[in-house]
């Protein structure tokens, strides 16, 4: 079952649940990649700051992309749902405007 806010492994990326689990009976769902963090600053609200095996990520939310849930890999142990709110946040953003 996939759930949100969990990582997985999407081909050779990291990315984070965005979709509902109420809708987990669809084929296609909505992800954000996980990005490195590198020195440079972030887009506040619209990228997230995260940390993922002790690496300095970020949740990209100006990357959203519709994937197939056959091709996800769960990472165990790994969730987001720490930064739950955040990500609520930067997507209310995003559909509402600036």
């Amino acid at each position: 079952m996939i759930e949100q806010f969990t990582v997985y492994a999407y081909s050779s990326s990291l990315v984070v649940i965005l979709t509902n689990t109420v809708f987990n009976d669809v084929e296609s769902i909505l992800v954000a990649p996980i990005k490195q963090r590198h020195d440079g600053r972030l887009i506040k609200n619209l990228q997230i700051s995260c940390d993922i095996d002790d690496k300095h990520c970020y949740v990209d939310l100006l990357d959203i992309a519709t994937v197939s849930k056959r091709r996800l890999k769960r990472i165990p142990d790994h969730d987001l749902s720490c930064h739950r709110d955040e990500i609520k946040a930067g997507i209310d953003l995003l559909i509402d405007g600036f």
